[in-house]
């Protein structure tokens, strides 16, 4: 258990949100103005921080004030705490639902995120989730700077030695492989035998440069030497774009296969075996901080996505309705 040093038992939360507006403003003038004090008042706040940790947090110049990269580090973890103590203040109001802020994968929002907040929310009441979507490396940031309170979706780095193991919990919730689907009338949906050459040949939809898949796709191409597909449609949305522009479209799209399995159920659309263009699965994982691990609802939240992931074909149970009656008493 950590035991507070008499240093660090002087500290206040004024002085960790210092940090915060130093990267904001870049001035200790700006920063005085914000919280109504002189800048010599501020200057003293950050003198006593830095002897505080026994770090320079802060590097000056005629500019102003930036943040070292100690100071980076710390900002990082201080945000951590204080949505933390957001969290434990939402435990302890009253006539207030606790907050969950919930980050996650666009594929993740087509049905298994859903799913499982309709299990939760059948089991426990006064809770409000505030679901935000984005690119991992945002969502993790998020997720680092106090942002979201956990991250559901595609983990991408698996460094053993990463200092991000001892702050992260990362439970792996299962894995879906990437498909290349296209509508049912598309030419290549009615074709036999579809080769890498057929796909070079066809109109795409992919997601921009930055994102996860497209460097996955270009690299299919590449090792089977062909060039990346130039796109008809360059798309800046999650799955859910992805699928409507390959059902009304003649393009071909890449996805994971848990964003579609009930269009390629139902006949909504087409999976494309092409042999050579086989590409790894992508691992979904929920992610957390070890120290807002004893939240509830966040604890709630994983065991139901480990549920509606257990069965990648299960259905979230209908509400409960009341029996019919037959008049009698």
């Amino acid at each position: 258990m950590y035991s507070p040093s008499p240093r660090h038992d002087r500290l206040r939360l004024r002085q960790l949100r210092l940090l915060e507006l130093i990267d904001r403003h870049g001035s200790l003038r700006a920063i005085a103005d914000a919280l109504n004090l002189t800048q010599p008042a501020v200057s003293q706040m950050l003198k006593d921080l830095e002897a505080t940790f026994g770090v320079t947090l802060v590097e000056r110049s005629v500019r102003g004030v930036r943040l070292s990269p100690s100071g980076r580090i710390a900002l990082q973890r201080v945000r951590a705490a204080l949505a933390i103590l957001g969290n434990l203040a939402s435990d302890l109001g009253e006539n207030r639902p606790r907050v969950l802020r919930v980050g996650a994968n666009p594929a993740l929002l087509e049905r298994f995120l859903p799913a499982a907040l309709a299990l939760v929310t059948r089991q426990e009441a006064g809770v409000q989730y505030q679901l935000r979507t984005g690119t991992v490396g945002r969502m993790l940031g998020q997720l680092l700077e106090g942002g979201v309170d956990c991250y559901v979706g595609r983990v991408d780095w698996t460094d053993p030695d990463s200092d991000l193991g001892n702050v992260l919990r990362i439970t792996p919730l299962g894995q879906s492989d990437l498909v290349l689907v296209c509508g049912p009338d598309h030419p290549l949906a009615r074709q036999a035998e579809v080769t890498a050459a057929d796909l070079a040949l066809t109109d795409w939809a992919l997601q921009g440069p930055t994102s996860t898949l497209r460097p996955t796709v270009d690299t299919m191409f590449r090792s089977n030497g062909l060039a990346p597909p130039v796109p008809l449609c360059e798309v800046a949305g999650g799955p859910h774009e992805m699928i409507r522009l390959a059902q009304r479209l003649d393009v071909v799209v890449c996805v994971p296969r848990l964003a579609v399995l009930e269009e390629i159920a139902q006949g909504q659309l087409h999976v494309l075996e092409v042999a050579g263009m086989e590409m790894a699965p992508i691992g979904i994982c929920f992610v957390t901080l070890r120290e807002n691990d004893a939240f509830q609802p966040l604890k709630h939240l994983r065991d139901a996505m480990r549920t509606v992931m257990a069965d990648p074909l299960s259905r979230a149970p209908p509400p409960e309705t009341p029996a019919a009656s037959d008049g009698t008493a």
